[in-house]
């Protein structure tokens, strides 16, 4: 994929790597167990200072192989979240998006924010025809979020995600379309 950096009107997203280790061991260390049921590869990747970098050099590679990957949310010079293009069908083309804003930046409008830009990006620069995402069921902050950042429902789905505690839990699918479609 191209070199992507997004600007919104507080913050910066751009891909995360190597040199974003400490910052973004720090955001997952601190929310551990917010990231644990949706999160769970996340959270076994980021356990050390070393396996995040680890991680992230792979997240970097998955960038230049067209595969997606993890964008950083910056206010100034703080990560506050991420957000995750994944899940790649240039046959459609389509893609999954997946969030998260660290507990300490919630409800100042950071989640919308990124969202409507990353969709921009998707449909605009990439060419893609739907984005979609998956949402806990029991999760209302997301999908309150995908309501408003105007997402149609598709469906809900049973028992259809095992959380990292191994509890299977329904999901809410939402997708996004271009406008002009």
């Amino acid at each position: 994929m191209k070199k992507i950096q997004l600007t919104t009107k507080r913050l910066h997203l751009l891909p995360l790597d190597i040199q974003h280790k400490d910052a973004y061991f720090s955001l997952v260390s601190t929310n551990k167990e917010r990231l644990e049921e949706s999160f769970p590869i996340t959270v076994l990747n980021t356990t050390t200072l070393s396996k995040t970098a680890i991680y992230l050099k792979n997240l970097q590679e998955n960038w230049l192989q067209d595969k997606g990957g993890k964008l950083g949310i910056w206010l100034d010079t703080t990560l506050v979240g991420m957000v995750i293009i994944k899940n790649i069908d240039w046959s459609i083309p389509k893609c999954e998006l997946a969030y998260f804003i660290g507990e300490k930046f919630t409800r100042k409008g950071y989640a919308t924010e990124t969202i409507q830009s990353v969709l921009a990006y998707c449909f605009n620069d990439l060419g893609f025809l739907k984005v979609f995402i998956r949402v806990i069921a029991t999760n209302t902050a997301s999908l309150t979020l995908a309501e408003k950042c105007g997402f149609i429902q598709e469906g809900y789905l049973k028992n259809e995600y095992r959380t990292d505690d191994k509890q299977l839990v329904d999901i809410v699918y939402f997708a996004s379309f271009p406008k002009e479609i």
